[in-house]
């Protein structure tokens, strides 16, 4: 859900996402040894976009989504490119 997604934005490192997963709500004792994009559904839609695996689910950039209900995050190039390189 967006929401969801838009959550995983407010941490600036892979190591702040895991220790999300291991500690916060439903923690996953696993989460600091698993691979990246298996802690959440979420992660694994945004690893896989960033790597260039579109599904008819994603879209093929930022400004191919239509309307303006964009995530403000993403907003700034710059920071678009920084958490790309992080997801691949």
């Amino acid at each position: 859900s967006p929401t969801a997604y838009h959550f995983h934005n407010f941490f600036m490192s892979g190591e702040e996402v895991r220790y999300k997963y291991l500690t916060y709500g439903h923690p996953d004792p696993k989460a600091l040894t698993k691979p990246f994009q298996d802690l959440h559904d979420d992660i694994l839609f945004a690893v896989t976009c960033a790597e260039g695996n579109h599904s008819a689910r994603a879209e093929r950039s930022f400004t191919s989504i239509l309307g303006a209900s964009k995530p403000i995050y993403y907003l700034n190039e710059e920071t678009r490119r920084a958490r790309h390189t992080l997801w691949q």
